[in-house]
């Protein structure tokens, strides 16, 4: 896909992936909306990017609250147009173990990580089935192809996140709207920011090496998931084994699989946010 004059819309859009991928997208002369929940993270993004010489536009906006959501969706249709590329970035995690956990801690969590993606496609998504043309990309994890301790609900979230992409492309497929493209994508931890600290024992870190920075999985998404339209990619790549170690091996073998990786304890150094901010 030529991204120029595309309009794409990047929650979470402050810092991390979706900053880095914003940046991916200007570079292609795309037209970027940037949201995000922090004012002043928003604010200091803005200006960096204008700062460069980019004309992008930005909206605080909550993701978790569809009121918002749809309110800021109508005033971008309205002043900008319909949205092509929905970049469904947001995402927050909190670790340790899911009993030590507040209830408010483990529903926000869901409701950031996958409840939020259900307000903005409903948002974004008729649109581009009347033209039968746009993508929306979910960004999914790792943790969706194998669990994890002190990873409970973050993983179930992104499972959830999986089976929402691949269901609604079938949906699509069934509705006759093909023009109408879904990508969810996974990265290992990323061994800055969210998850710094985690870290597998030499064996895990050879057969799944973290990411080292969030404009590697920028790079997926502008290249891989956009250009070449992959559905699900894996990064790095060598993490499409876990789905052939799920496919093949039973469920005994394969947590021993994971012992063996250094899984079990992958956690219990993370030094990276662990109050979901």
């Amino acid at each position: 896909m030529n991204l120029k004059n595309k309009i794409v819309l990047v929650t979470g859009a402050a810092k991390g992936i979706g900053l880095a991928t914003v940046k991916r997208l200007l570079k292609k002369n795309a037209k970027v909306i940037l949201w995000d929940f922090q004012p002043e993270d928003l604010e200091n993004a803005v200006k960096s990017l204008k700062a460069e010489g980019h004309d992008v536009f930005s909206q605080v906006c909550d993701v978790t609250n569809k009121e918002q959501v749809y309110r800021n969706a109508e005033t971008i249709k309205q002043d900008i147009g319909d949205v092509d590329i929905l970049i469904n970035n947001a995402g927050t995690v909190y670790t340790g173990y899911m009993l030590d956990r507040t209830d408010e801690e483990l529903e926000n969590m869901i409701n950031v990580n996958f409840t939020s993606m259900v307000y903005t496609i409903r948002a974004f998504m008729p649109a581009m089935l009347e033209k039968n043309k746009g993508h929306i990309i979910n960004i999914s994890s790792a943790s969706s192809l194998i669990g994890a301790p002190k990873l409970a609900i973050y993983a179930a979230t992104k499972w959830a996140v999986m089976g929402l992409t691949e269901s609604l492309r079938l949906e699509a497929i069934k509705m006759g709207k093909k023009g109408v493209k879904f990508s969810s994508i996974h990265p290992n931890f990323l061994k800055k920011g969210l998850f710094e600290g985690t870290k597998l024992n030499i064996l895990g870190s050879i057969f799944a090496p973290g990411v080292k920075s969030h404009d590697t999985v920028a790079r997926v998404i502008v290249n891989r998931a956009i250009r070449f339209g992959f559905h699900s990619p894996k990064i790095p790549w060598i993490m499409n084994q876990s789905v052939l170690l799920r496919a093949l091996l039973p469920s005994s073998l394969l947590v021993k699989f994971g012992s063996l990786y250094g899984l079990n304890s992958m956690m219990d150094k993370h030094t990276g946010y662990k109050d979901g901010r």
